[in-house]
């Protein structure tokens, strides 16, 4: 571990989610997946402060931390049995409850791994990913959060930067979530389209076409705990015939990893087509929602393909939008989807993964936070300069924060 180098300069390291395209459930079982980078991502902005605190920012779900980092654990290999086990290190460190806990256990892991000596700064994060909604929220944060403090720290190096991120990611996805699969961060870090087996590493697809999609939020809650026993109990139920099924959701994602590295005309209308047949298989298995379905029908009418993404039972669903379909069609199918009381936002699948950023248009991501900000200058200059970055960048509209991506 070594410490901090002296920086005065702050800096945006962004990542994005991730959608599973093909291979819900079936995933599980030891079939193939394909998931792809989803172009909302989680932004950190890093600034340097002239103490020896740390402070974490998270305005989307109310946290606003400081550590003296005289107090924070320092984590040496093989420490812990398990990343998750670093609460029993915090002495006498108050970690709140609620939605924020993981969160901040993250950044104790991962900087008392990271850092050795004193030093202070602050990691200001805001996400464009609606939260619990299969999106890879969690995973992006922590790509972002990894991929900064190992640039903070020295320890990101120049050669297989995104294989050292991605590890560091799956640590702090493992202090979130227990026994992650690490297929959410990888995508996170690497960005474009893996195919993913349960016990074998993820592949990058060869492919560098992004597919322009529609993201839906139904807002309806679920558990993937319970969608994945329902499964498995129909399995136990009815082991021939949803093993059918699982290995026709395998074929489904088998043909899309033929149709991503061998691309050839009709391409297109062929992934259409099994979008549709991957989400009749998974309603098969009883994991749509009538909200998913009503999200069917309504871009139907406009030849565009949905499915369920994740888990089901509400959540998201994922809807290809044909390359020739004008800005006035995208439009108004997302007015229909607003309409029937739903979330969409138009973005892109397998785009880049995590980048940094230190300057917007030539100017300097604080002076440019600052600009964009709406508030009042007056009500933006504190004693401390990058404070007022800092308000800044947590006062920025959502698409405003979106130009900081590279």
């Amino acid at each position: 571990m070594v410490a901090i180098p002296h920086t005065t300069e702050a800096f945006v390291v962004s990542a994005p989610g991730k959608a599973i395209l093909f291979g819900e459930h079936a995933v599980v079982y030891g079939k193939t997946a394909v998931a792809g980078s989803l172009d909302m991502r989680a932004y950190a902005l890093v600034t340097p402060r002239s103490d020896e605190h740390v402070r974490l920012v998270l305005p989307d779900i109310g946290v606003d931390e400081l550590f003296d980092t005289n107090t924070l654990p320092r984590l040496t290999p093989n420490m812990l049995e398990h990343p998750g086990m670093v609460e029993q290190l915090m002495g006498h460190i108050s970690v709140p409850n609620g939605p924020g806990r993981l969160a901040i256990l993250t950044f104790a892991y991962l900087f008392g791994s990271l850092f050795v000596d004193n030093c202070g700064f602050t990691v200001s994060v805001r996400s464009l990913l609606p939260v619990g909604a299969g999106l890879g929220s969690s995973a992006a944060y922590n790509v972002a959060l990894a991929a900064a403090l190992l640039r903070l720290s020295g320890r990101l190096p120049a050669k297989n930067a995104s294989d050292v991120i991605n590890e560091w990611a799956f640590a702090g996805e493992q202090v979130a979530h227990g026994t992650p699969s690490g297929i959410d961060n990888a995508v996170s870090t690497r960005g474009g389209f893996l195919e993913y087996t349960k016990g074998s590493e993820a592949r990058n697809l060869c492919t560098t076409n992004a597919l322009r999609v529609l993201v839906t939020n139904t807002s309806v809650p679920r558990s993937t705990r319970e969608l994945v026993a329902g499964v498995r109990n129909a399995r136990d139920q009815h082991p021939t015939v949803v093993n059918l099924v699982l290995d026709a959701i395998h074929e489904t994602a088998v043909s899309a990893v033929s149709l991503f590295e061998n691309s050839s005309d009709g391409v297109e209308q062929r992934l259409q087509d099994l979008v549709r047949m991957n989400h009749g298989l998974l309603a098969t298995l009883g994991v749509s929602h009538a909200a998913l379905e009503r999200i069917r029908e309504i871009t139907a009418l406009h030849n565009m393909a949905s499915k369920l993404t994740g888990a089901g039972g509400g959540g998201c669903a994922l809807t290809l939008v044909p390359s020739d379909a004008s800005d006035e069609t995208v439009e108004q199918v997302q007015c229909e989807l607003r309409d029937a009381g739903f979330e969409c936002y138009s973005t892109v699948v397998g785009g880049k993964g995590v980048a940094f950023t230190e300057s917007v248009a030539a100017e300097s991501v604080d002076k440019w936070i600052v600009r964009m900000s709406p508030l009042e200058q007056n009500d933006a200059v504190p004693a401390d300069p990058f404070a007022a970055v800092i308000a800044a960048f947590v006062a920025l509209p959502a698409s405003v924060v979106a130009k900081l991506a590279p």
